[in-house]
């Protein structure tokens, strides 16, 4: 998947979040969006995955302008991307497995099948340990990572993730950044905003882009 930004502003009530980004991204590889609290990283993936539309410019996915995409276009689109959000959005009344489960459901998969690809997926994260408890009961890595195998369960063509370490000691940032790895090695891509230079250090090889006030560093 294909992404590509034609001097973008986003502005909310008269307020600048981003301002004037120009950027391409061909989805096959790891793109690390830097920038403290604030900078505007939220709002890039947000236009990224077209939760929000360009008040200036143009936002091209695959070559189709966001703007003039239909509300079920977008929502189409986005069936093709594992997006991680800051808060997981992890169903509460769901245990761990009924909420990678849910995802393959809507998926197309039969009962079945959603079954053992939900307890491999969680096998390949190494949190089957936790597939009956509910997101309450989760620690705050665990919970990332139950986000990450909802993500990973639509077979996406790119993940897009934000702040998937921020709240994480070092070990478990480790963690996450390898199974990172392990998606871009099955050929999906990453965009992946983060503050933790331990996380960015982790991908030597990565493009990586640094907002400040919204802005291109």
């Amino acid at each position: 998947m294909k992404f590509r930004l034609e001097r973008v502003s986003v502005e909310y009530a008269g307020i600048p979040a981003v301002r004037n980004l120009s950027i391409d991204y061909d989805g096959t590889d790891v793109l690390i969006l830097m920038g403290a609290t604030g900078a505007g990283k939220t709002t890039l993936l947000r236009l990224l995955y077209a939760d929000v539309l360009p008040s200036q410019g143009d936002v091209m996915i695959n070559g189709v302008s966001t703007s003039t995409m239909s509300l079920k276009v977008r929502q189409q689109m986005r069936r093709k991307m594992g997006i991680v959000q800051q808060d997981g959005r992890l169903m509460s009344d769901y245990t761990v497995f009924e909420n990678v489960l849910a995802t393959y459901a809507l998926s197309g998969y039969s009962r079945r099948h959603a079954e053992e690809a939900c307890l491999s997926l969680l096998a390949d994260l190494n949190i089957s340990y936790v597939r009956q408890k509910y997101p309450r009961e989760l620690s705050g890595g665990e919970r990332h990572l139950v986000a990450l195998a909802r993500a990973l369960a639509v077979n996406p063509e790119v993940v897009i993730a934000d702040e998937p370490t921020g709240t994480l000691d070092p070990a478990t940032t480790l963690e996450v950044a390898r199974i990172f790895q392990r998606v871009v090695d099955q050929g999906i891509g990453v965009v992946v905003s983060t503050h933790n230079p331990a996380f960015a250090a982790a991908f030597p090889t990565a493009r990586t882009i640094t907002l400040a006030e919204g802005a291109l560093q």
